[in-house]
């Protein structure tokens, strides 16, 4: 793993042989590619994807082979974090 850091939700997902830990809603904000000032906002591919958990809200960059069993991160995603995405609508607010 690589870049930020990793939070308590995501062990169960990384290691479920331990059992340790509560798993939380992982997604992946960036798929194998990079967006950066210093190569001006452009998609770059990349081997590393962004991913996000939906619990705690941490961020980490990552090139583990659990990014493919994960699902892309939606508009509602976004805005049960609180970022409402350019062009999107919210949708309904979930409770939990």
């Amino acid at each position: 793993m690589s870049g930020g850091k990793v939070c308590r939700h995501a062990w169960a997902l990384l290691r479920p042989h331990t059992g340790q830990g509560e798993a939380g809603r992982i997604v992946v904000t960036a798929r194998r590619s990079n967006h950066s000032k210093f190569n001006g906002s452009r998609f770059t591919p990349s081997r590393y994807s962004e991913v996000m958990c939906l619990e705690c809200r941490s961020f980490w960059r990552t090139k583990a082979a659990y990014v493919n069993r994960l699902p892309d991160a939606t508009d509602d995603d976004w805005a049960s974090v609180g970022v409402l995405r350019a062009g999107s609508e919210p949708g309904p607010r979930r409770e939990g």
